[in-house]
């Protein structure tokens, strides 16, 4: 009788084996998830970071075209003006919008600055944006080139 008996495992033996395959299969699912949240929070980044670098290039652009530049502190509005078109930024909570383009993150001006003087309202040519609550630390300066026809243009010349 020995002679036909098969070779095979017992029954706690692919007990053992199915549950060790088991904490092996969950633990694998676990580190799976993990990795997943941080590609998603690495992608969030990036896309924020994307945004931010567009917005930064496209207001560098508008801000030294041949504009006047106003801002208007109770609006929370940037308005460029020149004679062929006039480009607004509107700095809302949640948002902003470059004329009928929204940036969906929070981008709060910080300071506005004519001719090196802190202004509230009115004409400047250097502007100050906090994005920090995006994105730690992200600060945006831009200014003007202020050439000579802007000074000679002021009403009162040099």
């Amino acid at each position: 009788m020995a002679a036909g008996k098969l070779k095979s495992f017992t029954l706690s033996e692919l007990i053992v084996v199915m549950i060790i395959t088991a904490i092996v299969v969950g633990m694998a699912f676990s580190v799976l998830r993990i990795v997943q949240k941080q590609i998603h929070t690495i992608q969030t980044n990036f896309e924020k970071t994307s945004t931010l670098a567009l917005f930064e290039q496209k207001l560098w652009q508008d801000f030294n075209e041949p504009h006047i530049v106003m801002y208007d502190n109770d609006k929370q509005m940037l308005i460029m003006t020149s004679e062929i078109d006039t480009v607004t930024y509107s700095f809302q909570d949640k948002f902003s919008m470059r004329n009928r383009d929204t940036i969906k993150l929070k981008i709060i001006p910080n300071k506005t600055l004519f001719q090196g003087k802190e202004v509230k309202s009115g004409p400047i040519d250097a502007l100050s944006i906090f994005a920090e609550t995006e994105l730690p630390d992200y600060e945006i300066f831009v200014s003007k080139k202020n050439d000579l026809t802007f000074q000679m243009n002021q009403e009162d010349g040099f």
